[in-house]
């Protein structure tokens, strides 16, 4: 994981000396559920998420834009009082294409890789919650795919939405379960 960063770093301050690229932060909602043959009845569970990003210009209309955010996820169970709170780092790897004429609206997609931070299950009985450390029954590691929109509202915002599915099975028991979220967000970029 450390080897990691490093290279995002090394990576990230090479391409900040070259020219047409931009740096940005961004924000925003998670509406995360869960799918899969094993998955149950889940109800939606909402998080957030918060990262930066870097958008270099390839050729005329498509952008190379890798992210790096925390995200809260998880999900409620078939039932309200247990419910499972999960973080990662992520890193998308994304193309980004303009559509139209106008340079506002864009449609980008790409692979992404999360990395596990923490992982919880809340369950309340009785008037009484327990939490237990679950990170060790999850798998460290969610691949997935992104498929997305946005719209510059001018030079530095712009909003989008986001899908994004997991390829990765969710726990390591091998029960078919997988992440899928939708994000809601707006980015700033400098």
């Amino acid at each position: 994981m450390k080897k990691l960063l490093v290279i995002i770093c090394v990576f990230f301050a090479t391409y900040s000396q070259a020219k047409n690229v931009r740096f940005g932060l961004k924000s925003g909602l998670n509406f995360v559920t869960t799918v899969g043959e094993d998955a149950g009845h889940p109800d939606n569970k909402t998080g957030l998420y918060l990262g930066g990003f870097m958008n270099a210009h390839i050729t005329k209309g498509f952008f190379f834009h890798p992210e790096l955010s925390y995200s809260i996820q998880g999900r409620y169970m078939d039932d309200k009082d247990n419910k499972i709170k999960i973080s990662y780092i992520n890193l998308p790897l994304l193309l980004k294409m303009t559509l139209g004429g106008s340079n506002k609206a864009h449609l980008y997609a790409g692979p992404q890789m999360g990395f596990l931070l923490n992982a919880e299950q809340e369950t309340k009985q009785a008037k009484v919650t327990e939490i237990k450390d679950i990170s060790d029954s999850m798998n460290a590691i969610d691949f997935s795919l992104n498929l997305g929109f946005s719209f510059e509202v001018n030079y530095n915002l712009a909003i989008d939405i986001r899908y994004n599915r997991s390829l990765t099975k969710l726990f390591k028991d091998g029960n078919k379960v997988y992440n899928e979220l939708i994000q809601l967000g707006a980015s700033y970029t400098f």
